[in-house]
């Protein structure tokens, strides 16, 4: 099957941390940046922060006004924007990240397609959703016989969709990532679960980095 040829596994670090090492030095375009509240924007750990501190350039752009009114007093690059309109903001990157909103918006084709518009032609898309096949998901359903994550979300985004959406949106999905560190003898443990298929390996794994390109 191609999707797990697409499958990488990073077991040595965080998902913002994965994003850092690829977008440092990079033009960066930052979909959804606000992160729900403006009471992560202190926090060392915000992850539109980090990325920006490691791009060369980071545009961040978000629907909702007022926080992003006081990002830019904080001297942050950001715009109010819809991003799955089909505005063209002017200016292209050599990577757009969306860090969990894929689940939030209605129309995850359009979605790709704005991220697309504002790619260098080598340019990539890195889209972070959450992974219902995780154990951490997996061991709430067994608990509570439901799985709530967000009200806001509309969707799971698994492999095969992703796949699916990026097509349509005229991208190919050329790799997911499965990112999450894990200390030395508890990945070793792992190693051995997956070699053997005790479990699946996206089992360990809270969420997918989806890596999409242009096509050619």
């Amino acid at each position: 099957m191609l999707l797990p040829r697409l499958r990488q596994i990073h077991p040595d670090v965080d998902l913002t941390g994965y994003v850092e090492r690829i977008v440092e030095g990079k033009r960066l375009l930052d979909i959804g940046v606000v992160s729900h509240s403006i009471r992560y924007f202190d926090d060392p750990g915000w992850r539109h922060g980090r990325l920006a501190r490691a791009a060369v350039y980071c545009l961040g752009v978000d629907i909702l006004a007022e926080p992003l009114r006081e990002l830019a007093r904080r001297g942050y690059h950001v715009r109010c924007v819809d991003a799955t309109s089909d505005l063209d903001l002017g200016e292209r990157f050599d990577f757009v990240f969306l860090g969990d909103v894929i689940e939030h918006v209605d129309n995850p084709v359009a979605l790709l397609r704005f991220a697309a518009r504002h790619l260098h032609s080598k340019g990539r898309v890195l889209a972070a959703t959450p992974n219902p096949f995780s154990r951490k998901f997996v061991r709430q359903f067994r608990r509570q016989g439901v799985i709530v994550v967000n009200l806001d979300h509309l969707a799971w985004i698994t492999p095969t969709m992703a796949y699916e959406i990026a097509r349509r949106a005229g991208l190919e999905m050329t790799a997911y990532h499965l990112v999450k560190p894990f200390r030395r003898p508890k990945l070793a443990l792992y190693q051995l679960i997956w070699r053997f298929r005790l479990a699946p390996v996206e089992y360990s794994f809270p969420d997918y980095l989806y890596e999409f390109a242009p096509l050619p």
